[in-house]
């Protein structure tokens, strides 16, 4: 009986928290009731490379994370094609921010350019989650307009199980647990300094950089975020056939397609452990280089890249930066000189 009892008790205090929050938290919050699936972008997009695409009208747009990053060298690749290039490596993207990138930054400049060459790896094309969420999310806001239902459906609504999307709707707890979890850990953050030490935010904020604040190194940061990486490799990632007509790279090609833009897709090489992947990379491969417009450089198992040249699995010394640059830019001259 007493166990009936707390089970009971136990209910009617799980209850009256979800009714109460329910009550309290879209009023906080300014969340909708049902809450629409998916997350809220800001409006506003990152506007510095648009600025940079205008100042130096380029024909060739590098897009990719920082593999692209260290493994290129875009004033000797300009030097070397005698064509403006500008790079748009940005640390932690993936195959959402590329196409928010394309569609938002690259179509909505004053100048198109006449390639736009992409730097992946693995299954990162045809996983459109892939670096979206938690500390991800921030950086594919700088370049979303506050209406990205595509974007937000295969990276987002369609990663949600049933029960998940129930939560998100009708759970304003849920709903709006990110707010939530900020709100707490700035009243962590600034609630003791301002209390017992009269230290305001930017107090706060100078003595906590001060102790804790040093440079970051993009090797390192990638490595930690190449812990997302286990994503790439998943089962069901592996299958292309599976992928590609819930993933973002058709609409990547025919947003090129329709600007007049060929694209150029670079596979980099990785040392490192990774899953058998022939049947992925064959299939893609066969689907790449069908498409007009689209072209294909492969450098997975070059020999002419030595594992001297990195200083992790994914990233290039300068050594290997001097070298990888000068084998790409003799084999996009090509595909450039074709036209």
């Amino acid at each position: 009986m007493n166990s009936r009892l707390t089970f009971l008790r136990f209910i009617i205090a799980i209850g009256s928290v979800l009714l109460v929050s329910g009550i309290l938290i879209p009023r906080q919050y300014n969340l909708d009731y049902p809450a629409t699936l998916g997350p809220i972008f800001d409006p506003d997009v990152k506007s510095e490379h648009i600025q940079g695409i205008r100042e130096t009208e380029p024909d060739i747009i590098l897009l990719g994370d920082s593999v692209l990053y260290q493994s290129v060298n875009p004033e000797l690749l300009a030097e070397g094609l005698k064509m403006p290039i500008y790079e748009m490596a940005t640390p932690g993207s993936g195959t959402a921010a590329w196409y928010l990138q394309m569609k938002n930054i690259i179509f909505d400049a004053p100048h198109l350019p006449k390639y736009i060459v992409i730097f992946f790896r693995n299954t990162m094309l045809t996983v459109p989650q892939y670096r979206t969420t938690g500390r991800y999310f921030a950086l594919l806001d700088d370049y979303a307009t506050k209406n990205e239902p595509l974007v937000i459906e295969r990276a987002f609504i369609s990663q949600m199980t049933p029960l998940e999307k129930f939560a998100q709707k009708y759970i304003p707890l849920y709903t709006a647990r990110e707010e939530i979890r900020q709100d707490m850990d700035n009243a962590l953050r600034y609630l003791p300094t301002a209390l017992l030490l009269n230290c305001d935010r930017p107090c706060t904020d100078d003595a906590v950089s001060s102790i804790f604040g040093r440079e970051v190194d993009p090797v390192a940061l990638n490595l930690a975020q190449e812990d997302a990486a286990k994503t790439l490799y998943a089962e069901a990632e592996l299958s292309f056939e599976d992928q590609i007509d819930s993933s973002l790279l058709l609409p990547m090609i025919e947003l090129a397609q329709k600007n007049g833009v060929k694209l150029v897709f670079v596979r980099s090489r990785v040392y490192g452990p990774e899953p058998e992947m022939s049947a992925y990379r064959n299939s893609l491969d066969t689907f790449l280089t069908g498409r007009e417009g689209v072209y294909l450089l492969n450098y997975w198992n070059d020999p002419r890249i030595f594992e001297s040249y990195y200083v992790d699995s994914l990233h290039m010394n300068s050594l290997g930066m001097e070298k990888f640059t000068e084998i790409f830019m003799r084999e996009l001259g090509d595909i450039v000189l074709q036209q």
